[in-house]
Parts: C-alpha cells; structure tokens; sequence
C-alpha cells in the first residue's frame, strides 16, 4: 500500500460497526475493523464496494487485532476479547474462527506476532503474565513471562528473535524469551501510564513509547 500513496483522501464510513480496534494486513490489501457483533473486513483497493462481515458472538469488546505480518500467514489475524484470543482465518472473500486461545484469568492488554516466526504471538493481559503461543499447539502457552505487575504493551524486537518489550504503567521491562523468570533490563520510563511502545525498524537496542504525562521518549 505505501507505494500507492497519493494526495487523494478516500473516506468510507462504517456507522453501524462500532468498531474498537483496527488492523490492515501485511500486503496492504485488507483492513479488519472489529465491533461487538461483526469483524467487517474492507478490500483497501475497491473500499466503496461493500465489505464482507464475519459473526462474532461475544458480550466483550475486541481490545486488540492484528494480521499476520508474514506473507505466507497473511491471511490470518489475531482479535482478543476479554481473557481469550480467537485466531481467524480470512481467504477468498470469506472468513471464520480457526482456533482460540485461552490462558489468562483477567483481561488481555495487547498482542504482537513474531517478527522471525510466523506462528508464534504474544499477549500481555491484567494478570501479570506475558504469554509467547505456538499457534500449531494452542492448549496452552510455550512460554510464560511473569512480571508482578500487569502489562499494557508488548512488542517484540523486529532484530532480535528472542526479544521483547512490555509495559507496566510507567515502566518499560525488556525480556528474553529464553530466560523466563526475570527481565533482563528495567526502563524507568515515564511518570505516567505508558499507552504507545515500539521498537526501532532497524536497530534492535532503540525502542519508542508514548505517555499519559504528554511525552515520547
């Protein structure tokens, strides 16, 4: 999509949708919008011609979506919804729950999928675990990151297959997947609840958050 860029703005209203969380796949050909009752898929090439509509049934909200990043995996995303994590599959024009994840025991914060490994996603929740899945054997988590302190972003390092970052309020803690049992590294970050975390494209020692105390570091 970003070599389409263009001066033209096209605006395509979705009133009824409701929707609390957006995603747009890795080929730049679809946006997920995700309400209470419909995930609405939009074709970003012919956006005025409709869109496609898959059925959730759910009393909860969708809190975080996001695609695949992967080419092969493109056709897949993440949505979670209070303490679970519904995987869907998304191929010629039609769409449906593959499988879910179920682990946490209060609400899931955020999701991010490997950079490095296309079937691996993490997810931070309320409870203060950070949970890395293997999304070919979901019963339960491959690995679990305990933090004392519940989690409101996770992303993992886009040069660093072992690494990530969440945060806890303030707080920016930096793991390695491979030593589960602590942080490796501690950020006092900022003097308010951290809403915005992401790592660098290019570097993987230099990562970015955004604060309720009104700065970006």
């Amino acid at each position: 999509m970003a070599a389409r860029w263009s001066s033209e703005n096209v605006v395509v209203e979705f009133r009824d949708s409701q929707a609390t969380a957006m995603s747009v796949d890795c080929l730049g050909q679809h946006a997920v919008l995700s309400g209470r009752r419909f995930l609405y898929i939009v074709n970003l090439d012919a956006p005025f011609e409709g869109h496609r509509k898959i059925s959730r049934q759910s009393k909860w909200d969708i809190g975080a979506v996001q695609w695949n990043p992967h080419d092969s995996f493109a056709h897949y995303f993440a949505a979670s919804s209070n303490q679970r994590v519904d995987l869907y599959k998304w191929k010629d024009g039609s769409g449906e729950v593959g499988t879910t994840l179920q682990g946490h025991t209060r609400v899931i914060s955020d999701l991010d999928w490997a950079v490095f490994e296309p079937d691996f996603l993490v997810t931070s929740s309320v409870d203060t675990y950070i949970y890395i899945w293997d999304i070919k054997d979901t019963r339960k988590p491959t690995v679990a990151l305990s933090a004392v302190a519940g989690a409101s972003q996770v992303k993992w390092n886009k040069k660093n297959a072992n690494c990530l970052a969440t945060s806890h309020d303030g707080d920016v803690r930096i793991w390695d997947k491979r030593k589960p049992s602590t942080a490796v590294e501690y950020l006092a970050a900022h003097l308010s609840k951290i809403h915005g975390l992401d790592w660098h494209p290019d570097s993987e020692h230099i990562l970015a958050t955004s604060s309720q105390d009104n700065s970006v570091k």
